[in-house]
């Protein structure tokens, strides 16, 4: 029973480009994750884009 590992993606503000968080995805998501979150360096809730690592 092989199991696949989930990839770890790192969430970067929109705003000031900056990466606050990371997360994981499943290997068979195709989609793009995007959450509003808060950054630090804005100080106020933002969308947090999955970026390349």
């Amino acid at each position: 029973m092989a199991t696949k590992k989930k990839t770890i993606v790192k969430l970067v503000c929109t705003t000031c480009k900056s990466a606050n968080y990371f997360g994981h995805k499943s290997p068979k998501a195709e989609t793009k994750i995007e959450l509003s979150k808060h950054c630090k360096h804005c100080r106020k809730h933002t969308a947090h884009k999955e970026s390349k690592k």
